[in-house]
């Protein structure tokens, strides 16, 4: 018979917590590296943010020289770890395991001001284990959401003008990440200090000292990049990047509505289709719904004296429903997975209960981290697996068809190159190529700009050797039919480049008729 976990609280050792992260850390090992030291490349957006910083070291200007629409921390991130450790497919990788597992540290650090025992393991073993270590894809996200956590670990239990000073220069640290997770998140600490001031009858001036602290160390922490930028790439620039572009255009590309929501089932086949799908399942339903219940829960709470931590809880439950608004816009299956742990979090306080449904979820769920903690690396690890020679070093890929075609492109371009990868960014960290468009990719709908569609013309006319086409650079949605603005650049593609070879997935490649060097392809 299974005992509530909160019954173990005076028998677990301090020592717990540094076991806890260290196995935390070997799992991310072993899920983004093969043993004992070969990155796996994950692909996915990181790519963009990798481009991009080597492309700020030769000294372009994000924004200017390329087209970016976040705010610009993480290619800085990326740029300023090439600078010291070299451009090394290790980083995004290392990145990766090193947050996860700060993450998890967070989680328990928080989970502790609310539920007790074991259980205050359970969130963070079930965030990296079904949310992070199936969304491993180094990008800003995932900093941003380590800054609002370590922000929201600060002031948790104690609300002082100190204190709230640091969580906004987390807040702002966030923002310079993804702006708008950071600001609404700053919005929601904001409401619950005007909460907070209510339930507990504070005057004018303890919320003034509290809003101002946050307030100004939001500013403090995200002014000084948007100041810099602005003025190296114009302010007019900046703004419509970040800001115009992203309210106008940024929901036209098809990965980037709320018709991503819940379609991207998982894949897997045999018997690792229903795991999969339990555990999309579960990240999918915990939130908002957990947000919801425990709002409910508020509403119908007693009159008289409650001896549960409300304050904490609604802070917890605040931030949670700006991390849920920042990605409502697409809530593709690695925003609703990262974006999760708040959620988590509440979870283990409603399981924190006597009862047969508490005990039984709780050590349900606790299997389902240790199952998929010890079987997932294990798969990682001695599933198929090609390894790659690139200009970054050994890379470990997981698909076989994009092995075949990396280790093509490898063998027949050299570092420093020119080539446009037209819908996607794969392959310019990985063999050290560059792009000669300003644009990471390219679409056939407004989410790519005329604009930028004739400067991608434009640049293939100065003898841009190869260009790796996409199938569906060819099938504009229906929807979003009349934002297809590729037609000349599919017309250059076919008057001055010939199909030299077309990949299992059906990618092309296309090598220019005139003009190009010679190449003997197989």
């Amino acid at each position: 018979m299974l005992r509530p976990l909160t019954a173990l609280s005076e028998r677990i050792p301090k020592a717990l917590l540094p076991c806890f992260l260290l196995a935390v850390f070997i799992f991310l090992y072993l899920k983004t590296f093969i043993f004992p030291a070969v990155p796996i490349y994950q692909g996915a957006n990181a790519p963009v943010f990798l481009l991009e910083a080597r492309r700020m070291l030769d000294g372009q200007i994000i924004y200017r020289d390329f087209f970016e629409l976040v705010f610009p921390g993480m290619p800085l991130t990326y740029a300023a770890l090439f600078k010291l450790f070299g451009v090394k497919a290790w980083i995004p990788a290392a990145l990766l395991a090193v947050a996860g597992t700060a993450l998890a540290w967070l989680s328990v650090v928080i989970s502790r001001k609310l539920v007790g025992g074991a259980l205050v393991y359970l969130p963070g073993a079930l965030y990296v284990t079904l949310a992070l270590g199936n969304a491993l894809d180094a990008t800003h996200h995932w900093i941003s959401i380590l800054a609002l956590m370590a922000a929201l670990a600060v002031i948790v239990e104690v609300r002082s003008p100190a204190r709230l000073l640091a969580a906004g220069m987390l807040c702002g640290v966030a923002t310079c990440f993804t702006q708008s997770r950071g600001a609404l998140c700053l919005v929601a600490f904001s409401a619950f200090l005007l909460w907070e001031r209510q339930t507990k009858k504070q005057d004018l001036k303890w919320l003034a000292q509290r809003e101002g602290g946050l307030l100004a160390g939001y500013l403090l922490a995200s002014l000084p990049p948007v100041l810099y930028f602005g003025l190296k790439a114009g302010f007019g620039r900046f703004f419509y990047c970040t800001f115009a572009f992203v309210t106008r255009y940024y929901s036209s590309f098809d990965r980037n509505n709320l018709g991503v929501f819940m379609v991207d089932v998982p894949e897997m086949k045999g018997i690792l289709l229903v795991p999969a799908i339990a555990i999309w399942l579960f990240i999918h339903l915990v939130a908002p719904l957990i947000y919801i219940l425990l709002l409910v829960r508020y509403a119908r709470k007693p009159a008289g004296a409650d001896s549960r931590p409300w304050d904490r809880l609604m802070l917890v439950n605040s931030l949670g429903l700006a991390f849920f608004l920042a990605i409502v816009s697409a809530p593709n299956w690695f925003k609703v997975a990262s974006a999760s742990l708040p959620a988590l979090i509440l979870l283990a306080w409603f399981l924190d209960s006597p009862g047969r449904f508490p005990q039984v979820a709780r050590g349900l769920l606790g299997l389902a981290a240790l199952g998929v903690g010890l079987a997932t690396p294990l798969i990682t690890q001695f599933d198929w697996h090609g390894v790659l020679e690139t200009p970054v070093g050994r890379v470990a890929v997981l698909d076989a068809d994009r092995s075949d075609k990396y280790q093509w492109v490898l063998e027949r371009t050299r570092p420093g190159e020119s080539i446009l990868e037209a819908g996607d960014t794969d392959l310019y960290f990985l063999c050290g190529l560059e792009n000669p468009t300003e644009t990471a990719f390219l679409t056939p709908t407004d989410y790519t700009r005329p604009e930028q569609v004739e400067r991608a013309v434009a640049a293939l006319q100065q003898g841009v050797p190869m260009v790796l086409w996409s199938p569906w650079l060819d099938l504009p949605d229906n929807r979003h039919r009349a934002g297809d603005h590729l037609g000349a650049l599919r017309a250059s593609l076919r008057d001055s480049y010939r199909v030299v070879k077309t990949f299992r997935d059906g990618d092309q490649m296309w090598e220019r008729k005139v003009g190009g060097r010679d190449r003997k392809v197989p």
